[in-house]
């Protein structure tokens, strides 16, 4: 029931009390009850959770109900199953089962131009910047539109064609405004191969240079080797740079007729659809739209506001699980067997994990919608630059900039509307708010009235990236949103009002705690040595919720990780005896084996932007990128929940033959230098 509260809630590790409290259910949950010893009162507390728990799975079942979706409680394990049973429902077929004779060549090709989605930076670092905040209204369905993406998901078959010298045309005259009409963006749905020289183009790669997971940024890129990009992504550099990359070759992708199995059918209250006639994107939009303006003329006491608001959520819900996640879904298996690696190169290996496709795998799909919303994003950057400004962040769908600049792009946007109603394409979420950055995922927008910092009321207006996943600290006068009060102290370091040092003191009686749920097979097979030869009753169970310390201390070059029972007062684990997860040993407690919370905050507040050059404070500028390999990767794991204890990177796929010739034709110097 938790997935399912996640889903319909849309809210992360939700309690049986916080979903009551958002489902405004009339049996609430007890707190502040004693465990351990049966009372009156302890008996009258699990009958309410008996209650409790029920009232809010009637609650929950009637929000899944309204998506008129015939998909079983037991298979909802994300909004992404929501979507997979609409296209079902739809009797959409799946891409593999309708191209069977894809080349795999070309679809590996399409893979190695996924580089996830949107694109996260932070640009004016440190430096206190007014900005305004522009947000694409549901940027993914928008890209699927624009790019008419919908007769692709639905055709009888992919087809694909040479298209190097159009491309190359089309690149050579291609301006920022001729980007405003939106007929040319059904063009759009091409490969293109070339040699990166200095183009803006995106890469993933380990930016801090420490052996830390890969991830995405978008810099000036040169290579010897040839690589594929969406035609977006190319676009985007043409408008950055001012010149055209040395393309190779450019293979463009034609649907063609439809699939003999579509049926219509009805979702969402009454809600009728025709996949061959109708684009689902479209028409879920448009009646979100429609619903929020209804919502404006009701009073929120009025119980249809209830009904229209649980209508408008559920839509949002379908329309963002029908993104690019289920398009580019894998499943990697547990056991290396043989793979065939199609990419930029071919090969065979033996050692690595097959990663199998999700029932609705669609590259092409995946590939477009999201260097699309980088396309857009690019344009939004050189919109700020033709007008003489500078971006201070973005982040997917969002641009931060100068607030005398807004009206300007948000109409340069508007004519390509795809809707059939009046929906402005980029909004403003936030005006004229003070911006502080840090690095991606971390900064802060508030209000300065002279010592006094304000955040926006009722909603989070900061990001927490990287201390987020922190047990919640038992801070003195009742601090709700302790989170809230470690921006309040970074900011008010930055100005002057308070000192480092009184910061350190502050928190110094704290230590970093994380709660980490056993909640895959992935983590619980971490556990298999600890677990082995042990009674049940005594090993570390699926569903269980643990203590995680961050590690200071090393043992014979060792890091130590301590693992300790669940404890409503995390920092008293501190003391305890607790597991190493490194060796399985148990070990006795102290604080000099936790990180203090005070420094992790001051290495939070200090943390580098690794994906830009030019200092620690103020405009940074992209990097120079020359790579000098490509490498094969499979599917990541970010969720923080698996990375308490240890990172996941991702798989990469090793190409035995190719490092046998670079050993043979290495030199003996470079052979020493490298160890061997």
């Amino acid at each position: 029931m938790q997935k399912l509260a996640e889903v319909m809630l849309q809210a992360k590790r939700v309690s049986l009390q916080r979903a009551g409290e958002m489902l405004n259910i009339s049996h609430e949950k007890y707190t502040n009850v004693s465990h351990g010893r049966v009372t009156e009162k302890y008996i009258e507390y699990n009958i309410r959770d008996v209650e409790a728990t029920y009232e809010v799975y009637r609650r929950l079942v009637q929000e899944l109900d309204l998506f008129q979706i015939g998909i079983p409680l037991t298979k909802v394990f994300s909004s992404a199953s929501i979507g997979k049973y609409a296209l079902k429902q739809m009797v959409v077929t799946p891409f593999h089962q309708q191209n069977p004779d894809f080349p795999d060549a070309i679809l590996g090709n399409i893979m190695s131009a996924y580089y996830g989605g949107g694109r996260t930076e932070c640009r004016i670092r440190k430096q206190p910047t007014k900005v305004s905040v522009l947000d694409f209204t549901s940027m993914y369905p928008t890209i699927t539109m624009i790019l008419g993406l919908w007769p692709y998901l639905i055709a009888d078959r992919v087809e694909s064609m040479d298209a190097t010298d159009e491309i190359q045309a089309f690149l050579s005259s291609l301006t920022l405004a001729d980007l405003q009409n939106p007929d040319i963006w059904k063009d759009f749905c091409v490969l293109v191969k070339l040699r990166p020289d200095d183009d803006i183009l995106p890469a993933r790669m380990d930016y801090k240079g420490d052996d830390s997971p890969y991830v995405v940024g978008l810099n000036y890129l040169s290579s010897a080797k040839d690589m594929w990009y969406a035609l977006p992504d190319v676009i985007g550099s043409v408008l950055l740079t001012g010149k055209v990359p040395d393309i190779i070759e450019a293979i463009r992708f034609v649907p063609v007729g439809q699939q003999a199995s579509l049926q219509k059918t009805r979702i969402h209250g009454g809600v009728d659809i025709d996949p061959r006639r109708d684009n689902l994107f479209q028409v879920l939009v448009e009646k979100r739209q429609e619903i929020k303006q209804n919502l404006k003329t009701i009073s929120k006491d009025d119980p249809e506001y209830l009904h229209l608001s649980s209508q408008a959520q559920a839509i949002k819900i379908l329309v963002n699980a029908m993104s690019y996640g289920i398009f580019i879904e894998l499943n990697p298996e547990d056991k290396k067997s043989p793979v065939e690696v199609n990419g930029i190169d071919s090969f065979t290996t033996v050692e690595n994990r097959h990663e199998k496709e999700g029932k609705y795998f669609h590259p092409l799909m995946a590939v477009m919608i999201t260097a699309g919303s980088r396309l857009f994003l690019a344009m939004a950057e050189a919109k700020v630059l033709e007008l003489g400004g500078q971006h201070a962040y973005m982040d997917t769908d969002s641009i931060f900039v100068p607030p005398d600049l807004a009206q300007p792009i948000l109409d340069f946007f508007q004519p390509l509307n795809p809707y059939s109603i009046e929906i402005p394409l980029l909004k403003p979420e936030k005006e004229d708010m003070w911006f502080y950055g840090i690095s991606s995922k971390r900064y802060a927008l508030y209000y300065l009235d002279g010592k006094d910092i304000r955040f926006m009321d009722g909603e989070r207006s900061y990001k927490l990236h990287g201390l987020g996943h922190l047990a919640n600290p038992p801070f003195p006068n009742n601090v709700k949103d302790w989170q809230a009060e470690v921006w309040q102290d970074i900011l008010s370091m930055h100005y002057g009002f308070v000192s480092a040092m009184e910061i350190y003191e502050k928190y110094s009686k704290f230590y970093a705690v994380s709660r980490l749920s056993v909640s895959t097979s992935h983590v619980w097979k971490r556990f298999d040595s600890f677990n082995e030869g042990k009674a049940w009753d005594d090993q570390i169970k699926p569903f269980n919720f643990y203590l995680v310390g961050f590690k200071t201390k090393d043992e014979n070059g060792v890091p130590v990780k301590p693992l300790c029972p669940f404890s409503k007062d995390p920092q008293s684990i501190v003391h305890r005896e607790f597991i190493d997860y490194q060796t399985g040993k148990i070990k006795r407690g102290g604080s000099h084996y936790f990180r203090a919370l005070c420094q992790t905050i001051l290495d939070y507040a200090n943390h580098p932007e690794h994906k830009f050059d030019g200092g620690d404070v103020g405009l940074l500028e992209r990097r120079h990128i020359v790579a000098d390999d490509v490498a094969h990767i499979g599917k990541e794991a970010n969720n923080i929940d698996e990375q308490a204890l240890e990172v996941r990177k991702a798989q990469k796929f090793i190409d035995k033959a190719e490092i046998m010739k670079k050993i043979i034709a290495m030199s003996q110097k470079v052979a020493e230098e490298c160890g061997g």
